[in-house]
């Protein structure tokens, strides 16, 4: 359920990169923040229930822990659940982080070479 709320949220994203750049101007800071802040919630709490679905033991404090940490507890979180399919795993959710940013530079790159 989080993976398809946060590659909706990603559409949505994409979206308003693509709009923003059609008018010439740039989505705005907050914008971002909240969605980068949204992003990181949303996966720490995938990985809360997906350890929980696959009855791996978790700290107490293990949600906080992949929030503080994401960059190195996911991707560890992910190697060690799945091994090298957590890797493809890892890019797929970088793919989702990174998707309206790249839909966005691809939209400003077609509307101002022309």
């Amino acid at each position: 359920m989080y993976v398809i709320v946060l590659f909706l949220m990603s559409l949505g994203m994409g979206a308003d990169e693509i709009i923003m750049n059609a008018k010439g101007e740039v989505v705005s800071d907050l914008t971002q923040t909240l969605w980068a802040f949204m992003f990181f919630i949303l996966s720490t709490m995938w990985s809360a229930q997906d350890s929980k679905a696959r009855n791996i033991h978790r700290p107490f404090d293990f949600g906080f822990l992949i929030y503080i940490l994401w960059p190195i507890s996911f991707p560890a979180y992910l190697i060690a659940t799945r091994g090298v399919e957590g890797i493809i795993t890892f890019l797929g959710f970088l793919a989702i982080w990174c998707g309206p940013w790249l839909l966005g530079l691809v939209s400003y790159v077609y509307i101002y070479s022309g």
